[in-house]
């Protein structure tokens, strides 16, 4: 008889028990706030998935797949396409229209799978760094990378951010390959990688320093130059392959990179890049979006392990010019999106592995510190074991506010609250005003419509801090005004019902709240105006 060893077969369940937890932290309930478009980059992109087709004479073939959408590449949208039309062939719709739904869907399946392949490769980065093969090593990196806030999102949502990251760490790992062994075999792997990268968004160019310098550091001189010239090539012909259009409609394409570049860089100002008034780089990451993305305890090792780690190993030098070389840039222009932050969020995780593997600490003490680490991450992975914070908000509202109520909410929340979920009769015929607040200071029709609305309003929405948080006391009075009265009771108003997801993190940079789980509060009027 086999006789079966114990500890082997405990080996085996805890990296059941380990890809069981990596699969369900990245799809659990992937429909959150469906059918209802609560991101809106993920909206603009699911509308442009819909927009596809090649129905067109030959004449005017180069309209064909022509998404007339160009924030982003065209790879997204083709998987996103590809996807759709897979489910819709096991659900037996073959042959009818893409939904909004399915769209979006379809999305955020990539961003689930983009995030399971990058974990992968975060270890092997890990791995190939430490040249050890541990159950700690395996134990300790796969529970930081299960349970990171940003992983558990971004996979949530179906926009770039997930497929960006992978792209940007299988970079860094293939070029730690020609790094450490001075082979030319990764350049055509790395080719396609970054082209696929561009191919996602045109901005992540910036990805592209890491392989040049590689390759220009780690080959002998005719290699060196014969190499750069087939990785810049071959870059190019696949972001032709994999964003056509980019080319094909180069007037289009430009014109949304130009658009999109004024509104990063500042120059032209809208109503969501109001958060980013008068802060200062570098300072707003630290302080608005690592330690909320990353959690505090990831976010501390993982500077430590940047600032303390051998600056003598070239591997792990590469990890931080791969860190510098795209967060100094991107830290410094005027919009501080979290997501701006994504590629290299990864890295950070694997310096905070390193850093807690190479101190020499007990085991026990380690697995304390990896058990603290992962608590911001099992916090957050509760935003999607529950239903959609909006929806417990309207029925609420539709059990407690009576009918024909008058309330006054804001404008620009991605969507207005109340909204069905199909759990509950809704005959309520409320008078809902979604206001336009960030007008306020400079429009005396505004103000003046403000308060007929307070003195009409039975009740007053807050539906996230979009608007009380973003703007200051200085250029805004007149806003800030009306909420400190608010809040205070002033304007006559008491706070009767909020809803949270209990994280704490509304100080954060704004998208990482208001999209997916937004502190929603409830005033009802107790005395007149």
């Amino acid at each position: 008889m086999v006789k079966i060893n114990g500890k082997v077969i405990l080996v085996i369940i805890i990296w059941l028990l380990i890809i069981g937890l990596l699969v369900y932290s990245r799809f659990i309930n992937l429909g959150w706030g469906l059918p209802y478009p609560m991101h809106p980059d993920e909206r603009n992109m699911a509308n442009a998935i819909q927009q596809l087709s090649c129905k067109v004479p030959i004449s005017q073939l180069v309209e064909c797949f022509n998404p007339h959408f160009f924030a982003y590449g065209q790879l997204p949208l083709y998987l996103g396409y590809l996807v759709a039309l897979a489910l819709k062939f096991f659900n037996m719709r073959l042959g009818t229209p893409i939904d909004f739904q399915e769209a979006t869907i379809s999305l955020r399946i990539i961003s689930a799978v983009a995030s399971i392949l990058n974990a992968i490769i975060i270890i092997k980065i890990i791995k190939f760094v430490t040249k050890k093969e541990s159950y700690l090593l395996s134990f300790v990196s796969c529970l930081l990378i299960i349970f990171s806030p940003y992983a558990i999102q971004f996979a949530h949502f179906g926009t770039t951010e997930s497929l960006l990251m992978l792209l940007y760490s299988l970079i860094v790992y293939l070029s730690m390959q020609i790094l450490e062994r001075h082979t030319t075999a990764s350049v055509v792997w790395m080719a396609l990688v970054s082209g696929l990268a561009v191919a996602t968004k045109v901005s992540s160019m910036t990805f592209i320093a890491v392989p040049l310098i590689t390759i220009l550091s780690s080959l002998r001189s005719w290699d060196r130059y014969k190499n750069l010239i087939k990785f810049g090539i071959l870059t190019i012909i696949f972001v032709a392959l994999f964003s056509p259009h980019n080319f094909l409609n180069f007037k289009d394409f430009i014109s949304s990179i130009n658009y999109e570049s004024e509104v990063a860089l500042g120059k032209s100002l809208v109503f969501y890049t109001r958060q980013f008034f008068n802060t200062e780089p570098f300072y707003f990451q630290f302080t608005k979006v690592f330690p909320y993305v990353l959690g505090w305890p990831v976010f501390i090792l993982g500077s430590l392990g940047f600032l303390m780690l051998s600056w003598k190993d070239k591997k792990i030098n590469l990890l931080r010019f791969a860190f510098l070389i795209y967060f100094i840039p991107s830290a410094m222009i005027y919009a501080k999106w979290s997501r701006f932050m994504a590629p290299i969020l990864p890295l950070i995780t694997i310096f905070a592995a390193l850093f807690l593997l190479r101190i020499k600490i007990i085991n026990f003490i380690t697995i304390i510190i990896v058990i603290i680490a992962i608590l911001p991450g099992i916090a957050y992975l509760s935003v999607y074991q529950t239903p959609d914070i909006r929806f417990q908000a309207s029925d609420w509202i539709y059990k407690n506010i009576p009918n024909n109520s008058y309330i006054l909410s804001e404008t620009a929340n991605v969507v207005d609250i109340p909204f069905s979920n199909g759990t509950i009769e809704q005959s309520n015929n409320y008078s809902v005003i979604s206001f336009n607040f960030y007008d306020l200071d400079v429009n005396g029709q505004l103000q003046q419509e403000l308060k007929e609305h307070i003195k009409k309003a039975d009740y007053i929405f807050v539906p996230s801090r979009r608007i009380f948080i973003n703007h200051s006391k200085e250029k805004y009075p007149l806003l800030n005004k009306y909420y400190e009265d608010l809040f205070s009771g002033k304007l006559g108003f008491k706070k009767i019902a909020e809803f949270s997801s209990g994280l704490n993190d509304e100080q954060a940079e704004e998208t990482w709240t208001v999209f997916d789980h937004p502190v929603i509060r409830i005033y009802k009027r107790v005395k007149s105006f």
